[in-house]
């Protein structure tokens, strides 16, 4: 059985007229601000001079040229982990004709993916107390979803996800109804 998951080598195409159930862009959280990485990075500096200056009295000077390392590592090191987080990101676009999913990882590679909202399913998998995972399943392919959230987050981003899927479905095969007086 062949997957209705399809690898996309460019973005897929929405006409115009297509309403659109669900256009999320999720991104990883990032907890310590521009002004906390300041302050976090002054307060090592001013403990590495302290400590330095110890070391210089009782003449071990050579150690100060470590705890200047240190500092340089600890910069570089957040700063990569910022930019990475800069680049990382998911989109996911729901709408009567199809489900267009897009990733980006941290190095800046994109990749992107279409599935039918007709044989499309979310699975919320439950894996421990605190952990959920949500997917996306069609034809015997799965997609997983929204893994730079937490927990409590991709709980409510299947829900949200399984609501815009029936309404793409429900304005793909509408069916009238009629009222019996």
């Amino acid at each position: 059985m062949s997957s209705l998951i399809t690898t996309l080598a460019q973005p897929p195409e929405f006409s115009s007229g297509d309403a659109i159930y669900m256009d999320a862009v999720l991104r990883p959280n990032r907890s310590l601000s521009k002004r906390g990485f300041l302050i976090f990075m002054l307060a090592l500096i001013a403990m590495s001079i302290s400590v330095s200056l110890v070391f210089i009295s009782i003449g071990a000077w050579p150690i100060v040229g470590f705890f200047g390392l240190d500092v340089l590592l600890v910069y570089l090191a957040f700063k990569a982990n910022f930019k990475a987080g800069t680049r990382e990101c998911e989109t996911v676009k729901v709408s009567a004709s199809q489900i267009a999913i897009s990733k980006t990882c941290p190095k800046g590679r994109v990749g992107w993916w279409r599935v039918p909202p007709s044989f499309a399913r979310v699975v919320i998998e439950e894996h421990k107390a605190d952990e959920a995972k949500v997917v996306l399943a069609a034809g015997g392919g799965e997609l997983p979803l929204a893994n730079c959230l937490s927990s409590d987050e991709r709980r409510a981003f299947g829900a949200a996800l399984k609501v815009a899927l029936h309404q793409a479905r429900s304005e793909r095969y509408a069916t009238e109804t009629s009222v019996y007086l």
